[in-house]
Parts: C-alpha cells; sequence; structure tokens
C-alpha cells in the first residue's frame, strides 16, 4: 500500500496562505447549512426512529427515490434492491472488489485514471491493465486487446468529466464499451460522480448512462459533491444477480451507513424543486470557476501548459509542453504557495511525469487567477527565468 498523492499534498498544504488546487472539495458556498440545521431538528423532534438502526442496505424510501430519479433522468431500468448505500463510492469499490476480484484478476482502467479507484484496485491484488479509453474515439485499442486475448474481470471508467482528465466519454464510446462488455462476458464499472455538474448549456442532454445500455454494469453515484461531503453517502446500483453478495459484504463490513443521514438526505431531495435547484447552483457557481482558472492558465503560461477547458466536473487537466516534471515543481509551487497534485499516480503504469491536475471547484475565481499567476512564477523559477 502507498499513501495517496492527494493526502499527501494537502498534508504539505496546510500552511496559512497557500491556494489550494490540491484536493476536488465542493464549495462551502454551496453547503446547505441552514437546511440540514432545519431538517435535522425536526428529525429528531418528530421522528422516534431517527437514531435507531436501519436496513444494512440502507432506507428503502431513499433507495427508491434513487432508482425513480435515474429511470427519469437517464432512462436506466432498476429496483430499490439492487441498490445499496454505502459510505461514499470509495466503499462502493470495495464492495465491488469484494464481489468480483480474487489476487491476479483482471482490471482495465482509463490512462490515466481516479487515483482512489487504483489504491483499491491493488489493496485486492488484481492486475491492473491501462487501455486508452476516453482518448481513444473508436476504443481500438481496447478492441484489440479483447481479441488477442485479454479478459478483463471489469472495466472501470469514470463516464463523465472524469477525475482527474475531465473526459466525457461519446455517445459511440459508451455503446462500444456496452457491447464489448456484453460479447466478451466482463462487467463495466461506471463511477459518475460529476454528471449532474455539467456546465456548458450548447453540450445538450446528458449522454446516456452505461447502465442504460448494458445489464453488465455497476453504477457508482454519490451526494458528495450536489448535497455535502460530510454525509459520506453513496450509492452503487448493481445486476440482479450481484447486489445480494454486495449486500452481504456491507453486512459483514458495517452493518449499515447511518440511518440518521440517510433520512436527512432523502428528505432535502424529495423536497420540491430542492435538488435541481441546488444542482443548477452549483453549475453556475463552478462553471465560473473553470472559467476564472482556464483564462488565468492561458494569460500566463501561454503555449507552455497544454490542456482541454472540462464541459463538467472540478479538474483542469494539464500537460506541460516541454521537460519540466510535475512531480520536481511541486516544491516550488509550495514555496509561491499554491498546490496541486502531480499527475504520476493517475497512471497504473508508465506515468507522464509532465502531467498535473488543478482543482478549481473549492476557490474563488480571484484566487484562482492568483493561483494560475503563483504557479507560474514557481514554473519560471524552475525554467531560471524570470515571472511575468
Amino acid at each position: 500500500m502507498r499513501s495517496s498523492a492527494i493526502g499527501s499534498v494537502l498534508r504539505l498544504a496546510e500552511a496559512p496562505g497557500i491556494i489550494p488546487l490540491a484536493a476536488g472539495s465542493p464549495a462551502r458556498e454551496m453547503f446547505p447549512n441552514a437546511d440540514v440545521q432545519e431538517v435535522t431538528s425536526r428529525l429528531l423532534r418528530d421522528d422516534p426512529d431517527a437514531l435507531q438502526y436501519g436496513d444494512t442496505a440502507g432506507l428503502a424510501d431513499l433507495r427508491e427515490w434513487i432508482v425513480s430519479r435515474n429511470a427519469t433522468r437517464l432512462g436506466i431500468t432498476g429496483r430499490p434492491e439492487h441498490v445499496t448505500l454505502t459510505h461514499g463510492s470509495q466503499q462502493a469499490l470495495d464492495l465491488i472488489c469484494k464481489t468480483l476480484i480474487d489476487p491476479g484478476d483482471v482490471i482495465v482502467v482509463d490512462r490515466p485514471s481516479y487515483i482512489g479507484a487504483l489504491q483499491v484496485f491493488r489493496l485486492f491484488e488484481a492486475d491492473l491493465v491501462p487501455v486508452p479509453l476516453a482518448d481513444d474515439p473508436q476504443l481500438g485499442e481496447l478492441s484489440a486487446a479483447l481479441q488477442d486475448g485479454l479478459r478483463p474481470r471489469f472495466l472501470y471508467v469514470v463516464s463523465n468529466f472524469a477525475n482527474p482528465t475531465g473526459a466525457t466519454l461519446s455517445l459511440v464510446q459508451r455503446q462500444r464499451l456496452a457491447e464489448l462488455a456484453d460479447h466478451y462476458g466482463f462487467f463495466l464499472v461506471e463511477d459518475d460522480p460529476y454528471g449532474e455538474l455539467r456546465y456548458d448549456a450548447h453540450d445538450g442532454d446528458p449522454l446516456p448512462a452505461l447502465a442504460s445500455l448494458s445489464d453488465r454494469v455497476l453504477r457508482l453515484e454519490s451526494f458528495s459533491k450536489v448535497l455535502f461531503p460530510a454525509a459520506r453517502l453513496g450509492h452503487v446500483t448493481a445486476p440482479a444477480e450481484l447486489a445480494p453478495v454486495i449486500g452481504m459484504f456491507k453486512q459483514a463490513s458495517d452493518l449499515g451507513n447511518s440511518g440518521f443521514i440517510e433520512r436527512a438526505v432523502l428528505e432535502l431531495v424529495t423536497r420540491p424543486g430542492f435538488a435541481d435547484a441546488r444542482i443548477e447552483a452549483a453549475r453556475s457557481l463552478y462553471a465560473q470557476r473553470r472559467d476564472a482558472l482556464v483564462a488565468g492558465l492561458r494569460r500566463y503560461f501561454g503555449d507552455s501548459l497544454d490542456f482541454d477547458v472540462p464541459g463538467g466536473g472540478f479538474f483542469v487537466w494539464a500537460r506541460f509542453t516541454g521537460a519540466t516534471n510535475a512531480e520536481d515543481l511541486l516544491t516550488g509551487a509550495l514555496t509561491h504557495r499554491v498546490s496541486y497534485v502531480p499527475g504520476t499516480d493517475f497512471y497504473a503504469a508508465d506515468p507522464d511525469r509532465g502531467t498535473l491536475r488543478l482543482s478549481f471547484s473549492g476557490v474563488g475565481p480571484d484566487e484562482l487567477t492568483e493561483a494560475a499567476h503563483r504557479l507560474h512564477q514557481a514554473w519560471a523559477a524552475g525554467q531560471g527565468g524570470a515571472a511575468g
């Protein structure tokens, strides 16, 4: 086991005055403090079971709401008994591995991929095979590897506005993944914490979820990004044959989540218009922050830093076009009071050391402009030139 690169950077970056581009934390301005206070006070006053044990799989009414919302929004057919509420999506990954993975089993991951998932997969001694997914328009490399005998137990992908790259799978890629999973008999683990945080109106309707295209999909979602992360509440929707096994491992792990938190979340999301209003407000705020960081990077770095503008999510994934090593630069960046996460640990193998992940979600627009300036000062100092 290795410590998370994100955790290590956060520990280094706790000094006052550092602008944090390392943590993918939601904006404090989006936390529904008053609503949570009102709901929890009422639960404690009026609900005699608010502090009681609950169903290991999670509050039945909340699981029914999840199924109904996904059916309406994404066309996913499912049943409440196929949903397990978890301690964030991270526990869902752990339970999936307990259900499916023996040491040496193959898991296909994108290149790069979410660092938290890579940690879990390594814990279960899986054989991680990185294959470009979002960067391969026709999934030709994956198709060729499967034709040559690659047999994964499952493929893991963040389908919308991925952590760390901000990339989104196209319709063609989604359809092709579903076809390959059905043909070769592996499962797809679709992680979608950012799917509702889409910032560009011209993108049109959301693309179909993988879970609407194949019966071999385990879909992960989270309440952390649009409500509040301290709830530590996520959920996994699994195929009918796997859901009971996941539930059994959930029971053995912790006997269930906080029923009190589940009740509070249910009260919030079932308030008429509450969830949609929160999402719209989040989209507006995060779009402003994304645009501020992008403008700052373009202003100070020009062609020295290559990146795509993400259509949603929390991150800008960038690469220095020269010989800069982002790990080596981090010490100088912290000296100039700005943090980020080097891209190295987001790769299952053969990392691109010129890459870095910059999070804009938890920082205001003016600070993001200053963060780009400070990062450029640190980079210019390493180049032996004067910062602009």
